[in-house]
């Protein structure tokens, strides 16, 4: 895998770019500078196996687990929402659009 020089010149400043789903074994080549310059932060992602994640859906369905929602805001109030945010809460802060 080459890290283009392109790819480094759409991230901002200090910006971060992803590898999403990276096959192990898999190498970066390529110069390191246009990504140094822009003080880049490259991060892996991994992703599971498809089938452990149909499994895991499933079993979500069939358990009936849903997400705990600390707060629902409209978008109006989405101020507000993000300082709710900033508070840490315990479960998910909403934002409802319409």
């Amino acid at each position: 895998m080459i890290l283009r020089e392109a790819t480094a010149q759409a991230a901002a400043v200090g910006g971060r770019i992803s590898l999403i789903g990276i096959l192990n074994g898999q190498e970066i080549s390529g110069g390191v500078a246009h990504l140094a310059r822009k003080k880049l932060t490259i991060e892996g992602i991994q992703v599971g196996h498809r089938r452990a994640l149909e499994n895991l859906v499933r079993a979500v369905d069939r358990i009936g687990i849903s997400p705990v929602i600390a707060a629902a805001y409209p978008l109006p109030d989405l101020p507000s929402a993000l300082d709710h945010l900033d508070r840490g809460p315990f479960g998910k802060v909403v934002v409802t659009v319409g």
